[in-house]
């Protein structure tokens, strides 16, 4: 398979530097800041008193920052938030995109640019081509290797295609994520609670101590059980409606969905945990499958 790049439509990097940056952003997310990053970074979410996820993030530390990856938002609204909260004098948001467009390199960055000088600092590795640098961080999209990559407006696209990569649509890149049943962006997650999100092992902490929204994320989990989650359903035909029904109750929404090249088509759904057993529908299609997400 070629190696695609896919301009992200509409996503924010945030810069927190200074300080005070881990113990403000323990205060804000549901994820230990302080614990071992994974390699396609540490998920986590923001919530509002009530448990509910505002959004969810991608967080990647550096020597001096922590990089805040958020898909689905402007840089602008999610710094007005956190700015909201932000009483510590040495810690400072910065707008990393503001002056980047960026792109999903779907494949291992390493591999393509191996003709470069690199400097890497924790997950964000940079690559020089003489005067021109190339930023990086990896992101979970897909069953396989994924950067998020940001330079100067308009000269990204010419490069790629001297390295060789093939120039992708933003349903390419839903196609491959859920495929591999993966959850991302605010389209997914926002509105709904922490507890329902389908990736609670790998996106909140149960020991780190306070956050936002934190007394209602504990109260869910010692009850032992949430009424909906997140899932994938395989449907056998272009999704037309984002109910889905059993018999003539509507027991999910679909958040996000794909078709794929045969016609067929994976959601995200956010459905009620009863209805897993029962026959269910998307418009007229019946719904062949039900997967977790990861």
């Amino acid at each position: 398979m070629q190696v695609m790049y896919v301009q992200r439509p509409l996503a924010s990097i945030i810069k927190l530097t200074g300080r005070d940056r881990v113990q403000f952003l323990q205060g804000m997310v549901t994820n230990d800041v302080n614990s071992q990053c994974p390699s396609t970074g540490l998920r986590a979410f923001h919530l509002d008193n009530k448990g509910t996820i505002v959004y969810p993030m991608t967080i990647h530390s550096t020597s001096d920052a922590l990089y805040i990856d958020v898909e689905g938002a402007t840089a602008e609204d999610v710094m007005t938030l956190l700015n909201h909260y932000l009483v510590m004098e040495r810690c400072a948001l910065h707008d990393v995109l503001s002056t980047s467009e960026s792109f999903w390199i779907l494949g291992d960055v390493h591999d393509i640019f191996s003709d470069a000088d690199k400097a890497s600092d924790g997950n964000l590795h940079t690559f020089m081509f003489g005067d021109f640098q190339i930023h990086t961080l990896p992101v979970l999209r897909r069953d396989g290797p994924c950067y998020v990559a940001w330079s100067t407006p308009g000269e990204l696209p010419a490069l790629f295609e001297r390295v060789g990569l093939v120039c992708g649509t933003f349903e390419d890149a839903e196609h491959q994520r859920l495929t591999a049943a993966i959850t991302a962006g605010c389209a997914d997650f926002s509105r709904i609670l922490a507890m329902e999100s389908g990736i609670v092992g790998s996106s909140i902490s149960f020991t780190k101590g306070c956050y936002i929204g934190q007394e209602i994320t504990a109260r869910i989990d010692a009850r032992g059980r949430t009424h909906r989650e997140l899932v994938v359903l395989e449907i056998p035909g272009e999704v037309t409606s984002l109910d889905v029904r059993s018999d003539e109750t509507v027991v999910g929404q679909i958040r996000s969905s794909c078709t794929g090249p045969n016609g067929e088509s994976l959601a995200i759904c956010h459905l009620r945990n009863e209805a897993r057993s029962q026959p269910l529908f998307v418009g007229a299609l019946s719904v062949n499958a039900i997967r977790n997400v990861v």
